[in-house]
């Protein structure tokens, strides 16, 4: 069995529980849309008999394990704090993607051995991120900040340059045209193009 079988298998085992984040436009996927995006690019093109280069093959790999782990953080939430109810769940939106960015750093700072003292700052936030999900609370604007202030002492003053994953993959986007730079709201062109896939299919 191949990556791309993997991913065909993992998108119909958990055809329900993508589709309805997709159709409702939740929140809670907004920030990696452009992985979405550009691994479903490629995977439509293994399916059209198209061979992927080395590099589409480590760009999808890269993106397929990244969104693996994003939905299955914001099923677990789902599941374990929100008993199911995807509507609890879109109100802790804007803390779920504060959870989820600091996740992102969290694995930007492994690939440096000088950082593991710092990523403990990351951790502690991590924890009050997760308290306040426990409590049904969104976190307080200042967490935002407070996660700000963290990477730039992690990142800037160590002159480390970090592009997140969907930053990464959003320039991929734009190269593969899926979306127009200009295009005001990225987020809605993403799903609006899974919507009319998953109505073209049924």
């Amino acid at each position: 069995m191949d990556i791309y079988t993997d991913y065909g298998n993992w998108k119909f085992e958990n055809h329900e529980f993508i589709n309805e984040l997709v159709k409702n436009k939740s929140k809670t996927i907004s920030r990696f849309t452009p992985v979405i995006a550009v691994v479903d690019y490629l995977y439509d093109k293994v399916v059209d008999n198209k061979s992927l280069s080395q590099d589409e093959e480590v760009i999808f790999s890269t993106g397929f394990d990244y969104i693996y782990d994003q939905f299955h953080l914001i099923k677990t939430l789902l599941e374990l704090k929100f008993n199911n109810n995807y509507k609890e769940l879109e109100k802790y939106a804007q803390t779920i993607n504060l959870l989820l960015y600091i996740n992102d750093f969290q694995s930007e700072a492994l690939n440096y051995p000088s950082l593991k003292d710092d990523i403990k700052k990351l951790d502690d936030l991590e924890d009050k991120v997760n308290t306040c999900l426990d409590k049904k609370e969104n976190a307080p604007d200042a967490y935002f900040q407070i996660l700000n202030e963290i990477t730039d002492t992690l990142f800037n003053q160590n002159n480390i340059e970090v592009h997140t994953v969907d930053q990464i993959f959003y320039e991929i986007a734009l190269e593969y045209e899926i979306y127009e730079d200009e295009e005001f709201d990225i987020y809605n062109a993403v799903l609006n193009k899974q919507i009319d896939k998953t109505r073209s299919k049924a």
